[in-house]
């Protein structure tokens, strides 16, 4: 049996767990990664692994939950450009979205097979907490829009779909190749146009 830990080395151990599974993730990925590389890692056994998580899956969704708190925390708290118009300022937040999420090496790198073969992984309900945290934030972002002053020509059903579609696709960017950034900043353009001024 794995030894008792006191409550103190519990903390001390589920912060060494994120910090240095995180780099483990980063440098091999989520599939490569095995609970042994973590517990030699952090220095504990394979036993203790499972008193903290269920498993590495379940590990790494927090640690890029985690991460991605970080990044929209910094998306709404952005304040809009009073001089530029509406099309502008919604484009900006997008972009500003989109490249933000690049400077995380975990989330750059996660493509659509890690997703799918995350969702395979994770207990249904956890799995079901995690969109509703997505569901949530891009509710607020059209809140936070609606709340600068920008009117919206679509439903915000529309809306939230649309934002959401640009997040899915640069989970494409090894398909697209070098010109997922150009092709990411026309279409950024375009559902920031489509979202503020409707069918043209």
């Amino acid at each position: 049996m794995p030894k008792a830990f006191s409550e103190k080395e519990k903390d001390v151990i589920r912060q060494q767990m994120r910090e240095k599974s995180k780099r483990l993730f980063e440098v091999h990925g989520l599939r490569k990664t095995s609970v042994d590389d973590i517990t030699r890692a952090v220095g504990i056994s394979k036993g203790a692994f499972y008193l903290f998580y269920e498993s590495k899956e379940v590990l790494f969704l927090e640690i890029m939950e985690q991460m991605e708190s970080e990044l929209r925390e910094s998306i709404l708290a952005q304040t809009l450009q009073p001089k530029a118009n509406a099309r502008e300022n919604v484009r900006r937040i997008l972009s500003s979205f989109l490249l933000t999420y690049d400077a995380y090496p975990l989330l750059k790198s996660f493509s659509q097979s890690d997703f799918d073969y995350l969702l395979r992984k994770l207990p249904a309900e956890r799995a079901q907490q995690h969109f509703n945290r997505d569901k949530n934030f891009f509710d607020n972002l059209i809140k936070k829009v609606k709340r600068e002053g920008i009117a919206l020509k679509v439903s915000p059903r529309v809306a939230m779909n649309l934002i959401l579609s640009l997040f899915l696709l640069s989970l494409h960017r090894e398909e697209l190749g070098d010109v997922y950034a150009e092709t990411m900043k026309i279409l950024t353009d375009l559902v920031a146009g489509y979202i503020t001024e409707g069918v043209t």
